[in-house]
């Protein structure tokens, strides 16, 4: 399983964490998730701006033409991320 980002269609609260940050997966046991982490589509602020969204999306399509090659490309595209010090 790949964890794809999830852009937003326009700045604002991040659809991916709805805003906390946090992204959560895995079983829910007595209404606590078993796995959670910072969220990656907006790196924890819970706000997507405009330039992370462009991140996200050249992410996905990387991400998409790598698993299509088998997984031959080692350099992310999101590790040159130009907000990578916001």
């Amino acid at each position: 399983m790949y964890d794809f980002s999830q852009p937003n269609d326009a700045p604002g609260t991040c659809c991916k964490c709805h805003g906390t940050g946090t992204y959560h997966w895995g079983a829910v046991v007595n209404g606590v998730p078993s796995k959670s982490g910072t969220c990656f589509s907006c790196r924890g602020t819970g706000r997507q701006s405009s330039r992370q969204i462009r991140r996200n999306r050249t992410y996905n399509r990387f991400k998409i033409r790598d698993l299509a090659d088998g997984g031959e490309h080692v350099r992310d595209p999101g590790e040159d991320a130009a907000d990578s010090l916001e």
